[in-house]
């Protein structure tokens, strides 16, 4: 999908958060007219959470919302979408901020619908093994996964290269589940998944050839403790590759990504991609690709959303899995939106322990 597919696929999800469909393109003054009615009534209208929750209970309830799907508007003219809806992170009524992700069956039903079997976030086996294919992976290689998830990388990585995975998740909820698929998987051994604690977490000395990481260090409130540990766990040569939410600049953040931190379950602790640099450098670490992957992200979270709405049907979803549904959509839109703002982005890093 080219870049002007995926801006048409973000204004869909966007016109659906908010509740409204796209209308014609407006008259050559009309975008000025519409902003500012917009900012005049923003006061009395109801907060785009409340739309979006209102219209997607709605839907799976069976109820009316509208008939248009997200795959017409990629077969439209750029001409007929519409004015270009802003992507920004969502205001919150203050009993919505701050909460934690509560992994329910129904919950990690909904996260495996969304990004695959054994996958919490977005990208599936094909991604991950992409992902570390810089790695060169070797059976008699030793890899620590951090943030496994329900271990879907690591047993990718056990499937594809014959390596040695240990895989470790904040959540013990996560980590049990991921342990019970493994051991159906019949890599129990190859591909465990224990919990852990970041901020205190104590690695095997010199135990590991590679480290890898998907999208787990932004909430680490002691990051350089982290790296410390992560260096000192690695051979000689040893390789650490990642991706990670950052910021693009080291200037004070803008309150949309301020939004966007009281939103998120565990609340980020953002670094920027310059203190990340100079904290790996400072290990020793001789940093090969540092490269910016936030389009590629974006677009794996709207496709996979699409699909989903794709398939389901209104009123076929029970209340429990509509709830968990619902609140699965809010974070990634959410995160979708803040890279949208190109305040925050989404890193790939690889570096070399010297």
């Amino acid at each position: 999908m080219d870049v002007v597919a995926l801006s048409t696929l973000r204004n869909r999800f966007v016109a659906w958060w908010e509740g409204y469909e796209l209308d014609p393109q407006p008259e050559p003054d009309a975008d000025e007219t519409a902003a500012e009615e917009e900012s005049a009534n923003e006061d009395s209208q109801p907060s785009r959470f409340d739309l979006f929750r209102e219209r997607f209970m709605a839907w799976w309830e069976g109820r009316e919302c509208g008939e248009e799907t997200l795959a017409e508007d990629e077969e439209r003219p750029a001409s007929q979408l519409g004015p270009q809806a802003p992507v920004k992170p969502l205001e919150l009524p203050p009993e919505k901020k701050a909460r934690t992700v509560i992994w329910t069956p129904e919950r990690i039903k909904i996260a495996e619908r969304v990004w695959g079997a054994g996958f919490t976030s977005p990208g599936g086996e094909d991604y991950i093994l992409k992902l570390v294919g810089p790695l060169a992976l070797k059976p008699e290689r030793s890899v620590l996964d951090l943030g496994a998830g329900l271990g879907g990388p690591a047993r990718a990585m056990v499937g594809a290269f014959g390596v040695w995975v240990t895989a470790m998740e904040p959540s013990e909820v996560l980590a049990a589940q991921g342990m019970e698929e493994s051991t159906r998987a019949g890599m129990a051994k190859k591909a465990a998944v224990v919990s852990y604690d970041p901020e205190s977490v104590e690695l095997r000395r010199k135990g590991f050839d590679c480290v890898f990481a998907k999208e787990t260090f932004f909430t680490v409130v002691n990051k350089r403790r982290l790296f410390g540990t992560i260096a000192k766990s690695l051979k000689k040569d040893g390789q650490l590759l990642f991706t990670d939410y950052l910021l693009a600049k080291s200037d004070p953040m803008r309150p949309e990504i301020q939004n966007w931190i009281t939103y998120e379950p565990v609340p980020p602790e953002l670094w920027s991609i310059k203190q990340t640099r100079e904290c790996l450098e400072n290990l020793k670490f001789e940093i090969r690709v540092e490269e910016d992957i936030s389009d590629e992200v974006s677009y794996l979270v709207l496709k996979a959303w699409r699909a989903v709405l794709s398939t389901l049907k209104p009123g076929h979803l029970r209340p429990e899995l509509g709830e968990a549904l619902v609140d699965e959509a809010e974070m990634w839109l959410h995160r979708a939106a803040v890279l949208a703002s190109s305040e925050v982005r989404v890193y790939r890093i690889h570096a070399f322990k010297r």
